[in-house]
C-alpha cells in the first residue's frame, strides 16, 4: 500500500528499512515509524505540532475527554464497512496517534481483518504515536502528498487536519469513504466568551469539494468538565488561541474554566458515481 514519495513507485517493506526499485531507501526508526517527508516537502525546519502542543494532547486524551466524539467516530466507521471483511483504515494529520489507538481498539471488537496506519508532519508526533502503537505503522509525512497507492484505502480520517480532496480520492478504493471532524457552531465557546469581548461561534459551511461527494452530515455535542487538572490543562495547552494570551491572562484562564462545550461536525465523504 505504500508508494515512495520520490518517484511513486512500490516500496518494499523489510525491518529495517523500506527501498522502492529505483533504490530510494529509507530507514525505519526504533520506534517503527519511517520518514517519508522529502525536504521539498517541509514548511519549515520542524514542521507540524511543538511538542508542547503535542504533549497538552497526549494528556487531554489520556483523560479520555473526546471519548463521545471517538466512540462516535467508531460507529460510523463501522457502518460504513459492515460489508467488508478486511477494512485498511489511514488517518491524516494524527498528531501523537489517540484516534488510531482507539479506533483500533474500538473495530477490533468486530472480529474485522484491520490494518491501521497513519501519518503527520510532525516527526516528533508520528515518533510518539509509534512507541504508543506497535500494532499499527506510522509514517512522516505530508497529508498533501500521501505516500500511499492509488485506491489503496477503505477509510480515510481527518481531525482537525489540513489536507487535499483531490489527494484522498486518489488514496481511496472506489467504495472507500472519507471522514471529517471539524468544529461545531459552540466549539470550545466557553473558552472564547474568556478570552473575546464579542466572540463568535464557528461556522459549519461544508467546503466545496471537486473530487468528493458528501454522502452524510451530523453533529457530536457534549459537555466536557475540566475539574480534573490534566484534563483542563492539557485542552487548553492543545489550543492554539490559548498560546495567544499573554502568561498572566492563561494563568487567570486556567483557573476560571471548569466546564466547556465540545461541539463536532462529522462528514461523511465518498467519490461521485
Amino acid at each position: 500500500m505504500w508508494q515512495c514519495p520520490l518517484c511513486q513507485q512500490s516500496l518494499q517493506l523489510t525491518d529495517k528499512f523500506w527501498h522502492c526499485e529505483n533504490n530510494h531507501t529509507f530507514d525505519k526508526a526504533k520506534s517503527g515509524y519511517v520518514n517519508l517527508l522529502p525536504v521539498q516537502n517541509k514548511n519549515s525546519r520542524q514542521p507540524g505540532d511543538d511538542k508542547v502542543m503535542l504533549t497538552a494532547r497526549k494528556d487531554f486524551h489520556s483523560t479520555a475527554g473526546y471519548a463521545p466524539l471517538m466512540a462516535e467516530l467508531a460507529a460510523c466507521i463501522h457502518k460504513e464497512t459492515l460489508h467488508k471483511s478486511a477494512v485498511c483504515l489511514f488517518e491524516t494529520g494524527c498528531g501523537e496517534g489517540a484516534y488510531v489507538r482507539y479506533l483500533r481498539q474500538a473495530l477490533s471488537a468486530h472480529k474485522v481483518s484491520l490494518t491501521t496506519s497513519a501519518n503527520d508532519i510532525a516527526k516528533v508526533g508520528v515518533e510518539r504515536a509509534a512507541k504508543a502503537d506497535k500494532e499499527s505503522q506510522y509514517v512522516v509525512a505530508s497529508s498533501y502528498h500521501l505516500p500511499l497507492q492509488s485506491e489503496s484505502q477503505d477509510v480515510l480520517l481527518e481531525v482537525f487536519a489540513p489536507g487535499d480532496h483531490a489527494e484522498y480520492a486518489r488514496v481511496m478504493k472506489p467504495d472507500g469513504v472519507m471522514i471529517t471532524v471539524d468544529p461545531g457552531p459552540e466549539h470550545l465557546f466557553e473558552l472564547k466568551q474568556h478570552i473575546y469581548t464579542h466572540p463568535q461561534k464557528h461556522e459549519i459551511s461544508a467546503p466545496d469539494s471537486e473530487a468528493l461527494t458528501m454522502k452524510a452530515q451530523q453533529h457530536v455535542k457534549f459537555s466536557l468538565d475540566l475539574h480534573d487538572d490534566k484534563r483542563r490543562t492539557g485542552l487548553l495547552g492543545m489550543t492554539p488561541l490559548y498560546w495567544k494570551l499573554q502568561p498572566e491572562k492563561r494563568e487567570a484562564l486556567a483557573e476560571a474554566l471548569q466546564q466547556v462545550t465540545a461541539d463536532f461536525v462529522i462528514r461523511t465523504w465518498c467519490k461521485p458515481s
